[in-house]
């Protein structure tokens, strides 16, 4: 047996040497272990068929806020809010997972333009800062419009996410998605930008 530095307790000694032990050696050792267990332990093992078979409960979760997405626990970001209040399109890029943090993380610094809106001025998020949602990739696009679906159960009635949660099963299917992601994109894309048109 290699000499094991006098390190930790006793137990952490046996285990560090238990390690370098060929295997043969160690089946003869847990071997030796059981039978010295067995000798010394009047307590007998519980019985697992007395152990519960629910392993979570939902009574012990605390509730979660629907203003919240799980993924980072960011909400969507108000500049997200201020381009659909103005009647402008939100492109899925905004709701990556990347984008999201980095609105909050540096939503402060970001380039923002002045725009009239039936003569009202708003200062809106450039969205030539992100880059274009032609350009996400199939898992990027799912990731993308599952917090974009958190945004609708918070902000739309029923109807609304009701349509657009089949909007995106229907277009999300794997076959499809798998082989022909650039059109379903295409058609997301426009089925959004002229819902927000409207």
């Amino acid at each position: 047996v290699p000499h094991i530095p006098n390190t930790g307790n006793r137990l952490q000694q046996w285990v560090a040497a238990f390690t370098h032990l060929s295997p043969a050696s160690q089946a003869q050792g847990a071997a030796v272990l059981d039978s010295i267990q067995a000798k010394n332990n009047l307590t007998p093992r519980p019985s697992t068929s007395s152990i519960s078979k629910v392993l979570f409960d939902s009574s012990k979760e605390l509730p979660l806020s629907s203003g919240l997405d799980s993924t980072y626990n960011f909400g969507i970001h108000h500049f997200i809010q201020d381009l659909a209040n103005a009647g402008e399109y939100c492109p899925l890029t905004l709701f990556t997972n990347k984008n999201s943090e980095r609105l909050h993380r540096e939503g402060h610094s970001l380039k923002r333009s002045k725009v009239h809106v039936n003569g009202v001025s708003h200062h809106l998020l450039d969205l030539s800062q992100f880059e274009s949602e032609r350009d996400l990739d199939p898992l990027t696009w799912q990731e993308a419009y599952q917090r974009y679906l958190t945004w609708i159960s918070d902000i739309g009635d029923q109807p609304a996410v009701k349509r657009w949660s089949n909007h995106f099963t229907t277009l999300a299917k794997d076959e499809a998605v798998r082989k022909n992601f650039r059109a379903i994109l295409e058609f997301d894309i426009e089925t959004r930008q002229n819902y927000a048109l409207r």
